[in-house]
This record gives C-alpha cells, structure tokens and sequence, in this order.
C-alpha cells in the first residue's frame, strides 16, 4: 500500500479540551480565554481549538427551548434561533456536522446568574427532530431539537464482545469498512443518525481489536485474559476524539490492556505515554495493514 502523508502530532496548544463531570466552570475565564467561542449563546463552536461548547439551562424555556435527558441518557438539545423557522446555519450547523469537521462537543448547564456552567459531560450527534414550537415572539414556527448521545455509551458499547458476522472479514476489509464508518455523521438523513453513530463505533472498535493481534498496541504484551467466548480482552482507547474523518477514525483508536488503558488516563506520565501512541498508530496506519 502507497504511503500517507504524515499526520502531525498533536501540540499542547492543539490539545482537546479536558473537563471533570460535574464541576462547574466560567464561560469567562475558563473557557473563552483559553479555549475560544462566543461569550453568549446556548452553541459556542470555537475557531481556534477543535470544540463546541453547548449551553443548557431554564432560562431557555421562554424562547420555546425545552432541553432535557431521556431514560437512556440521550439529551435533547434545543438548536439555536429566536425569531423564525430554524435553519442550519452557524451553530445548528456545527453540531449537527462536528463529527466530520473533527469537533467535541462539550455541554455544560447554567446553574445561575453568575454562578457558571455545570459540566455535563462529552456527547455525539445522534440525529435530530422537526417540530413545531413558539419563538421568542409567540410565532409558531419549525424548531431543531438534537438528539445527544453521551460519549460514555459509546464507550461501554466498545467494551462489549465483538459482533460474530465480522469475524469472517479481513484486515483490510475491516479497516476499510471502519473508515467508511467514521466518514459518516449522519447528517444527510436524520432517521438513521442513531444507527450510523452506534454503527461507526462498533466498526472501529472491530477492526482495532482485529489489528492488534491479542497484543496491547502500547506495551505489546499479550492480553492478560481472554472472554468467555475465547477472545483476547482489550480496550479500545481514544487518542485524540479530532480527526479528519471524525472522532472515531481508527488512526487515532487503539487497543490496551487495560493497565496501560488506565495509565493514559491517569497515569503520571499520561500526556506523554498518549503521544507515544498517538505516534505508533500513525506509524501503523500510515503503512496500512498487510
């Protein structure tokens, strides 16, 4: 296979943003200054780091937004605009295609007047709704209601046991199947944005168990257990959730025991074991599977 271009290694200043669930932050400081955005909103997509922030609250109610969770943990994001019919333009537009712009999106929830945004945590687009609703002026008019799937699901759908009908794939086709996985946001049919958002993960997540061969792809030791079906056990480990093709694209997803899972993410020399990795697989998927 024909070398890539080499992708650059992410710089401190290109870091994604990083946030504790249930903190709470200033839009001024915390997030503007270094971070980028605008200072009012309920969609704040920033133009010098690769984020958008979202903004919830109570407030919003007046203007026929209405956000909330479902059951399964989904939220219900209410798309910017006052006056008028709805339209995807700036912010609507930015989340809606964040994926394939290699944006996060971060949501956070106004907890009052000058008492800062609570941190709800990292989500997906997964689709989103027509309806009709009041604006600001008691017109009725169309309204964009997102559907948020939070990056934790994701994350516990990737530990699950792989599908049994990818067994049977090669290498290539199942990196091949995972990068047309990761092209896709769901955007041109919102019917099916729930199902394409599940679909890119599991893809992903197939072929990066398959090319690391039962071996941790950073200490490169053997997985330290096997499932009950007789699978190695690995975990798949985000490196960076940016990417050209979206925050699944398997050149920056990579299989971990999950010792060296733990230390990327916690570990002392975290940052640096991370870019260690984010190296190897460019490494990796630069020379492409055999």
């Amino acid at each position: 296979m024909a070398s890539k271009p080499a992708l650059p290694l992410p710089s401190i200043a290109a870091e994604l943003p990083s946030f504790v669930l249930g903190e709470t932050y200033q839009r001024w400081p915390d997030l503007n200054i270094p971070f980028g955005g605008g200072r009012q909103g309920g969609i704040s997509d920033s133009a010098q780091a690769p984020v958008t922030f979202l903004f919830t609250g109570d407030s919003g109610e007046r203007y026929g937004y209405e956000d909330r969770f479902d059951d399964e943990g989904t939220f219900f994001f209410s798309g910017e605009g006052q006056k008028g019919d709805m339209k995807f333009v700036r912010g609507n537009m930015a989340v809606r295609d964040h994926s394939a712009r290699g944006k996060a999106l971060h949501l956070f929830r106004t907890i009052g007047k000058g008492k800062g945004q609570k941190y709800l945590g990292e989500f997906v687009y997964h689709g989103h709704d027509w309806v009709r609703s009041l604006d600001v002026d008691g017109v009725e008019r169309n309204a964009i209601i997102f559907r948020l799937v939070p990056v934790a699901r994701l994350e516990q759908l990737e530990l699950a046991p792989a599908d049994d009908p990818v067994k049977h794939l090669t290498l290539q086709e199942s990196r091949n199947r995972a990068i047309a996985a990761s092209k896709a946001d769901g955007s041109q049919n919102s019917k099916e944005g729930g199902r394409t958002v599940y679909e890119r993960s599991r893809a992903v997540r197939d072929y990066v168990l398959l090319r690391a061969a039962g071996k941790c792809e950073l200490c490169d030791r053997p997985a330290p257990f096997h499932r009950s079906g007789g699978a190695p056990y690995l975990e798949p480990h985000h490196t960076t959730r940016v990417s050209d093709g979206g925050p699944d694209h398997p050149r920056f997803v990579a299989a971990l025991c999950p010792a060296c899972h733990r230390e990327v993410h916690y570990g002392e020399h975290a940052r640096v074991k991370n870019l260690t990795l984010t190296e190897k697989l460019r490494a990796i998927e630069s020379a492409g599977p055999e």
